[in-house]
């Protein structure tokens, strides 16, 4: 199995070693395929060379990877024949969107509950993201008890 971070989420991919083998493809060209068609590159930098003598900060900018679906990962290509014929990611395991995790464990007054996750966006002001979180909270613990 190989995992890829989208966000939060995780694209899981679980190869089949015996499918694998009647296509005549091997492990590494399944993750080397994946590596060359979902990656991030860097699309710029902002104060970087050549810059002013009193430059301080030099900020990378990245671009999202284009693949966040398992549709879209399904649709690389491992492999392209010379009679017109391409094996694609889909056509060798199963590709699902899963946790970045399962190791965690929640729970609440001694029973199972969920874990939210906050992310702060650049730029966003964190006093009014954690007000907003508390007010968000609030409503739901009103809503549960009605």
């Amino acid at each position: 199995m190989c995992s890829y971070s989208v966000a939060s989420m995780r694209m899981r991919i679980w190869i089949h070693p015996d499918q694998l083998a009647k296509l005549g493809v091997t492990a590494t060209d399944v993750i080397n395929a994946i590596r060359v068609q979902s990656n991030v590159n860097p699309a710029a930098q902002i104060g970087g060379e050549p810059a002013l003598a009193n430059q301080q900060f030099t900020y990378t900018v990245r671009t999202h990877g284009r693949l966040t679906s398992p549709d879209q990962f399904g649709n690389i290509v491992i492999r392209s024949g010379n009679d017109g014929s391409v094996l694609h990611l889909r056509d060798v395991p199963r590709i699902e969107l899963g946790a970045q995790a399962y190791t965690l464990t929640a729970r609440y007054n001694n029973a199972p509950s969920g874990i939210p996750a906050v992310y702060q966006l650049p730029g966003a002001n964190s006093v009014e993201v954690a007000h907003n979180v508390k007010r968000r909270l609030k409503q739901l613990a009103e809503r549960r008890s009605t």
